[in-house]
């Protein structure tokens, strides 16, 4: 039953008509739009709305084109890193070598200043390695018996007296230093010309022997090959006194020294081979 205030017999508007009135509407808000722009406002609206809607969707492809470019520039960075340490690498190669090769050359030009005597010659040589037994103060030279060497030659570096030819062999020799235990060999001191013998003691330190008491040898004097051995030629710096200590148990001095050549630091060296004398009638 219609209420009072109901119309029993209203129509409502069929589809057709329906659509009509919106084509109608959506024509004429074209219109208005594309003459009058009366619908800027509202789109404005919508934009604004729509904005935190659009930044959510667009948020997994920003975050996939992110995560894209930090791994292709992280690779970049580690390629490049690697080259870097290569390259660092073959830096610091190229500048040892250089520096090996300055100090070897300066070695080199050391020695060749030693004064050449009648009868001797210079065979330059190279240390190989130390010995097997680090406490028995061996060397081992690349030259040997080829070379012209031969045992009981002196073999000296660019500051002083390193040892002497012991072993000989075809493409090898090897060097007792003078630091070795047993090892004496005859000195004099530089500023007094006083004789006497030093001895090794097997620590990389030397020590003049069998000096009375009474002897002037102080700190700092240097000690010189005598020569008297025929052995050694006069005049090689051997090394120089770092303490003397008077002892009131014996009559000798307890003198010791340190060797002036670098026997555990020098790559190149010179053996003094003594050239055969040829008599003429």
């Amino acid at each position: 039953m219609a209420m009072p205030d109901q119309l029993m017999f209203a129509r409502r508007l069929g589809p057709t008509a329906r659509l009509l009135i919106w084509l109608l509407v959506g024509v004429s808000c074209v219109v208005l739009d594309s003459r009058y722009h009366a619908i800027d406002g509202l789109r404005s609206g919508f934009s604004l709305v729509l904005h935190p809607v659009r930044q959510i969707l667009r948020a997994p492809t920003d975050l996939a084109a992110e995560l894209g470019g930090f791994f292709t520039r992280h690779r970049a960075l580690q390629k490049e890193r690697d080259a870097l340490l290569a390259e660092r690498v073959r830096l610091l190669t190229d500048a040892n070598a250089a520096q090996d090769m300055r100090r070897e050359n300066a070695e080199l030009r050391s020695l060749l200043q030693l004064p050449p005597r009648p009868g001797q010659q210079f065979v330059r040589a190279a240390l190989l390695y130390q010995g097997h037994d680090w406490f028995s103060q061996r060397i081992m030279l690349d030259r040997g018996v080829l070379g012209g060497l031969r045992a009981g030659l002196a073999v000296v570096d660019a500051e002083g007296l390193v040892g002497q030819v012991s072993r000989v062999y075809p493409g090898s020799s090897e060097v007792t230093l003078v630091s070795s235990p047993g090892h004496l060999t005859p000195v004099q001191v530089e500023r007094t010309g006083q004789r006497g013998l030093v001895a090794g003691s097997g620590r990389g330190q030397l020590e003049l022997r069998y000096m009375p008491t009474q002897t002037d040898i102080r700190k700092g004097d240097r000690l010189l090959t005598s020569g008297i051995d025929r052995v050694y030629p006069a005049g090689i710096p051997v090394a120089r006194v770092s303490r003397v200590l008077r002892l009131q148990s014996g009559p000798y001095l307890k003198v010791e020294c340190e060797p002036l050549a670098g026997l555990d630091r020098s790559r190149s060296v010179l053996v003094l081979a003594t050239q055969p004398q040829v008599t003429t009638p």
